[in-house]
């Protein structure tokens, strides 16, 4: 019996309220590209996590899916 490999996962992201901010603020800008299913597209994730480096501190620097992550239990 052999183990399968676990998908590799992004580092656990640790936030800041500047990071925080300036995500919601990047993602409110983009309203007009949410998607039919009422989510940004996944570019938009990516450009989020390049647009909030300047305000990094702690952990590995943002990606799209911790964008994401991110972003779902704040705009609910």
């Amino acid at each position: 019996m052999s183990e399968e490999p676990q998908p590799k996962r992004a580092a656990k992201a640790i936030w800041n309220d500047a990071e925080t901010d300036a995500l919601v603020t990047y993602l409110h800008s983009q309203c007009s590209k949410i998607g039919d299913g009422g989510n940004f597209r996944p570019q938009v994730y990516t450009d989020a996590a390049t647009a909030i480096t300047m305000h990094w501190t702690l952990g590995p620097t943002k990606v799209a899916s911790h964008s994401k992550n991110k972003w779902q239990p704040v705009c609910y």
